[in-house]
């Protein structure tokens, strides 16, 4: 025999059994797993604007950060968000390391399909101008992860979404990002050009200097 008080209880257990099994799919903002790469104060502002990116455009956004990951850990983490996720998504896979080399980390992004060319992930990952990768060089050059690399990369991902959508965030770290980044890049090369001439001068104005001297 059916009573309300079953009928409220029968409801209550489904909407926990949802909330435990999609926890994802329901609450798709912005989602972080991972390791402590990340600081607390980074992510809180990372988090404020995958929420604003939410609330305007529904692109729910995933950041994973890890010191280590398999190919089996890998493989689960991708495989249990792409089929939990919820169109549109971004899902942001980063590792230091990856499998049994302690010199190569994984960095690998993937979207739902609608989001196809509303953002450019090589202005993001290019390891010559990419946002991301100009503050970040993966264990190659034993640099460890930053914070500002992440927000400064992601912030990115955000505004070319959100230009997508043709909305803009108020939450955004926009041109100041960008400028740090520009000021990054000039002393970065300012600082090969340094190198470089001094190779010059050594190899060529020296010699010459030496071949004056045995004459």
């Amino acid at each position: 025999m059916y009573s309300p008080k079953s009928g409220r209880t029968a409801f209550i257990a489904a909407l926990l059994s949802l909330l435990f099994v999609f926890p994802t799919a329901l609450f798709s903002g912005f989602i972080f797993e991972g390791d402590q790469i990340v600081t607390d104060k980074t992510l809180g502002k990372i988090k404020e604007i995958g929420d604003e990116l939410y609330r305007k455009t529904g692109v729910s956004t995933v950041l994973i950060t890890k010191n280590h990951l398999t190919k089996e850990q890998f493989l689960e983490i991708k495989n249990r968000y792409l089929k939990e996720l919820k169109a549109p998504y971004v899902l942001w896979i980063f590792s230091k390391t990856y499998m049994d080399r302690k010199d190569i980390g994984i960095n690998q992004m993937f979207n739902s399909p609608d989001l196809e060319g509303k953002f450019d992930k090589n202005s993001l990952f290019s390891p010559f101008h990419g946002t991301f990768t100009k503050l970040l060089v993966i264990q190659k050059s034993k640099v460890d992860p930053t914070s500002a690399a992440f927000l400064n990369g992601y912030s990115d991902l955000a505004d070319m979404i959100a230009d997508a959508y043709h909305v803009k965030l108020d939450s955004s770290i926009g041109n100041e990002s960008r400028t740090f980044i520009d000021w990054v890049r000039v002393i970065f090369y300012a600082i090969l050009l340094y190198f470089a001439w001094l190779y010059i001068k050594k190899r060529f104005f020296n010699k010459g200097k030496s071949v004056e001297k045995t004459e």
